[in-house]
């Protein structure tokens, strides 16, 4: 439990409550991204258990194995010399089947992500604006008032 004591950081640092309020508020959209990436997945893994189980059952020999070794693909961790290379020894044309993986999740639902968490931030920065502009206006607008009633004053 002392552990949680160090999320106190986030509500007395103002500039990292807007950054953990703009990712809470891109939650929604990313969940929508990931259940995308979850089906674009599920396509993959079944095309790739299909093309490559009898080949490379240790990587594509089931739909889990499959949707790991996509997972790892996705993150470019060893992919290419890890996998795709010997792959691409038996079956050619597998180049057909990965680059279109790879462009389609690393780059494209990646991007869709970090897209969702930043316009989130910015929207949290300028929800953060508003409201010392609104703040300001207020301020004016008592002096204002206060100016307008010390004339009155001064008129009689």
């Amino acid at each position: 439990m002392r552990i949680l004591r160090v999320l106190r950081v986030v509500s007395v640092v103002p500039s990292l409550r807007r950054v953990v309020e703009g990712f809470i508020v891109a939650l929604p959209g990313m969940a929508s991204v990931f259940v995308l990436m979850a089906i674009i997945f599920y396509i993959a893994g079944v095309m790739a258990t299909k093309l490559f189980s009898e080949t490379f059952p240790q990587w594509f020999g089931t739909l889990g194995e499959s949707l790991y070794s996509l997972f790892q693909i996705m993150t470019l961790e060893s992919w290419s010399m890890g996998i795709v290379r010997p792959v691409m020894v038996e079956h050619p044309q597998a180049w057909a089947f990965f680059v279109p993986f790879i462009m389609i999740t690393t780059f494209s639902v990646v991007n869709l992500v970090v897209g969702l968490i930043v316009t989130s931030m910015e929207g949290a920065g300028d929800e953060a604006k508003a409201a010392a502009t609104d703040g300001f206006r207020d301020e004016v607008m008592e002096k204002l008032v206060a100016i307008e009633a010390s004339l009155k004053k001064l008129d009689k």
